[in-house]
């Protein structure tokens, strides 16, 4: 928070265990993140607290797919 005060930006935090419960809803909460990110005239500084409860190796781990779909949203979002 006081990094984003000191530098003009707003902030948004979001927790790794947040996304899971979300199912479904978790791409459009993540696209409503960046699109908001993305039109805010000041910039934002997003940060991921336990950000390994959903960033996780596609190939060799067994997530559900709606977690497979945030993931993929959150990668396609961030370059």
């Amino acid at each position: 928070k006081g990094l984003a005060r000191e530098s003009g930006l707003h902030y948004a935090i979001m927790t790794g265990g947040d996304v899971a419960p979300l199912g479904k809803d978790a791409v459009t909460e993540i696209h409503k993140l960046f699109d908001w990110a993305n039109t805010t005239n000041k910039g934002v500084l997003i940060f991921i607290d336990e950000a390994d409860a959903f960033l996780r190796k596609r190939s060799t781990e067994q997530i559900s797919e709606d977690l497979r779909n945030a993931l993929n949203a959150f990668l396609y979002r961030t370059g």
